[in-house]
Order: structure tokens, then sequence, then C-alpha cells
């Protein structure tokens, strides 16, 4: 039926298509720093410089000179309470085939005037209703979310005067089925006019309900009169910026700070598709926005293999009101990060030092990541890591990922994963 198969084709659409986001979560998606548990504040090379901390472009290694990364692709999708399969136990059951053969096999009972056929009928339609009940109550509060990334930067690292230009543009949010309170009492009250039909204490109940008499009739079959919708709230947010950064002799300790000014786009989403709607226009609930903001960081290496760094992101806190209403955050991000690294091996780990609000649906984030790299023969690197939500245990995850790099050409991987979440990045760079 046609609304199945939009239940099924149309949430992925819109969570990739009109994500949510709200104070962001700190967007650490490109394959290195992803394979390294999400860190990079301290860690991260100039070539990334722009992403994780603008500061790193003056405390880069020797072997670090002018770079260009295109492109630069990531993808992560979470489904915490296996929205997609309760969608997929919704198609592959049949149960609005099975609501709607049964009312009709129920009508036919009662034109054949037998009353233990009426009495078996109903009881089939008070099935198939339960179950249809059952299912859409499992939709109910449980999001699916998602990060797209896409990136280009171009980096000359230098500790008098860095600079790199970057571009990107991503998406960061969530969707849902909304289960309405309107189609649970027209569902649930036809389980109970059916369940009274069906024990014969009341034989009129079930062809008297007025969603069972209008199918019937002809006039409008149950599962056209369901209101219950695809919601996704959201933005595309992309950013032009050009990170600057230099080392400087603070109380006699030399120290790498940097600054990314950056324009900013913002185009907010806010959906709600009846599930029984067949009509999607992308440029339905979309507001434009453009804004300036800032990145500051500071990093500071300590000659030993130990460095250490701290970055805020969007240091102007701005709001975005979509067409609905909802209010879409960008806010402060504030981390700090630490890493002892030899010609062989890289440890690392990140904090947030703030908690980022939910993206409308998803859970809380605050994250402390953990990650190591191995590079072998100078032009292979191995690379694992660990992600530990603090505001949410049930959302570690572990991530791995390798890098080669023959003759100036490098190519980056990396994915990360738990049961409930997937994400893949990849780069290709030259430099020089």
């Amino acid at each position: 039926m046609r609304k199945q198969i939009l239940l099924k084709g149309l949430l992925p659409t819109l969570v990739l298509f009109s994500t949510q986001a709200a104070a962001l979560p700190f967007q650490s998606i490109d394959p290195r720093s992803m394979a390294m548990g999400g860190t990079g504040v301290a860690s991260g090379t100039s070539a990334n410089a722009a992403f994780m901390n603008p500061a790193l472009l003056s405390v880069a290694g020797d072997d670090e000179n002018f770079s260009v990364e295109l492109p630069i692709l990531g993808v992560r999708v979470s489904d915490p309470d296996d929205l997609l399969d309760e969608v997929d136990a919704y198609q592959d059951t049949n149960i609005e085939a099975n609501l709607t053969n049964s009312i009709d096999a129920f009508d036919a009972a009662v034109t054949s005037g037998n009353p233990a056929a009426i009495q078996a009928a109903a009881t089939n339609v008070s099935t198939a209703a339960d179950a249809m009940v059952t299912q859409l109550e499992k939709f109910t509060n449980k999001p699916i979310t998602a990060e797209v990334f896409g990136g280009v930067v171009v980096g000359i690292p230098s500790k008098k005067v860095g600079a790199s230009l970057m571009l990107n543009g991503y998406l960061v949010g969530s969707g849902l089925v909304d289960f309405t309170a309107a189609d649970q009492a027209l569902v649930q009250g036809i389980v109970d006019d059916a369940a009274a039909t069906g024990d014969g204490s009341d034989p009129t109940a079930l062809a008297t309900n007025t969603a069972v008499a209008d199918q019937v009739a002809g006039t409008e079959d149950v599962v056209d009169k369901l209101t219950s919708g695809l919601e996704g709230r959201g933005a595309v947010i992309t950013e032009i910026g050009i990170s600057l950064s230099r080392e400087v002799n603070i109380g006699g300790h030399d120290v790498a700070v940097g600054i990314t000014p950056k324009y900013v786009t913002v185009d907010t989403f806010d959906y709600r598709v009846d599930v029984n709607t067949a009509d999607f226009d992308s440029d339905t609930g979309k507001n434009d926005y453009s804004d300036f903001n800032f990145d500051i960081g500071a990093a500071k290496d300590y000659g030993n293999g130990w460095k250490a760094g701290a970055v805020v992101k969007n240091l102007l806190a701005n709001d975005y009101t979509t067409v609905r209403g909802n209010v879409i955050k960008i806010e402060p991000q504030l981390r700090v990060g630490a890493s002892k690294s030899n010609d062989l091996w890289t440890l690392a780990a990140d904090l947030d030092l703030v908690e980022n609000e939910p993206a409308g649906f998803e859970s809380k984030s605050q994250y402390l990541g953990l990650g190591g790299a191995l590079d072998l023969w100078g032009w292979l690197q191995l690379r694992g890591g660990y992600r530990h939500n603090l505001s949410d245990s049930d959302t570690s995850v572990a991530s791995l990922g390798f890098g080669v790099s023959p003759f100036g050409v490098h190519m980056d991987v990396g994915a990360a994963f738990n049961g409930d979440e997937v994400a893949a990045s990849f780069q290709l760079g030259f430099r020089f």
C-alpha cells in the first residue's frame, strides 16, 4: 500500500535531507580524527587544523608543508532504538492490509446474516487492529539521527604565520515517526468494538463504529484516516573560513594561537509529512540565514613529544527559527586535548568541557575521546580509538582506520561503530 511504501522510504530521506540540529555536537568526522575516537585538538595535523584547532598550523611537524585536501567526505547514522527494524516489521507483517481485509470480511459476514460468522470475523478485526496499535506504539519517541559532511582544505603551516583556507558543508540531526493520539484512539476504538462484537456482549458495536462504517460504505478506508506522520527538523550548514595562526611568547613559553573567521550559511528545514501523503517538496519548510562566526584555539608543543590544545568553536551563539517555530541553536563548543607521540606512535585524548543539548530527538552529548596511531615505514598509518558520551552511557563507539601516504599523496579512511551507530569517512590529499 502507498502508505507502507512511504513509511519505509521517506523516513531515511527526512533524516538525510531535512535533519535537525540544536546545539551541534563537536564535528570530528574527518577520517583521521574519526578513527582515533574523535580526537584532534592537540593531536591533529596542520592539514585538518581548520576543522579541529586553527592553532595546530603553528605546531606542525617538520615534515608538514603545503597541503591540499580534496575531497573530505563523511557520514554518521545512529538508530539506537532500532526504528528502521520496527518499520521493516510494520511492512513485512502486512498490518494495514490485514486490517483492511478483515473489515471487508466482517462486512461480508454481516451481509450473510450468520451470527457465528459475524463473531468470528469481528474477532479477526480485533486481532488485526490490536497488532496495528502494538506496532505503531513501537515507533513512538524512537529517533534516527545522522551527520553528513563534505569539505576541502588548503593549508600552509608555519610558526610565524600559518594559514589555511577551508570550505565545508554538513548536515546534523534526526527524524522520527509521530504516532498521534488521534490514531491511537481510532485504532483502539476498533479493537474495543471488535472485541465486544466478537464475544457477543455488543453485537452491533463494530458495525456502528464510524471508521469501520465509512470503509464499508466505500467512503474511506480505515488506514487512510491515519494522521501519524514523519518529522524532521534541521539545518544544512555551509562554512567558508580562513584560519590564521602564529606562535607567540607568553610568560616565557612559546604558545601557538589561531583564529578562524568564517562566513556561515544556515538553511533550516522543518517538516511534518503525513504517512498517507505522497507530496514532498524539498523547498517546503525552509528558512535561509547567513552569519559570521569565529573559532579560536591554542596549542603548546612541549618539545618532548607532548602537546596540549584547547579550542572554542562557534564563539558567537546564534539562534535560527524554523518555519514551524522551532529554534535551532548553534552555540560555543569548548574542547581540550592532549597527545604524546614519537616517530612510531601517537596517543591522544580529547574532552568536551560543555554539554551539548540534544539536536531535537537524540540524547545530549559531551564526548570523551581516546585514540592511538602507529606509523609504519613512514607511509602506512594504523589507527584506533574509542569515543564515550558522558551524557549518555549507551552511546560509546569504537573506531578504527588507516592511512597510506606514498610520495606526498595520502589517503585516509576511518570508521566508527557500535550496535546502534555506524560511521565512515574518506580523505584524499596532497602534501608538498
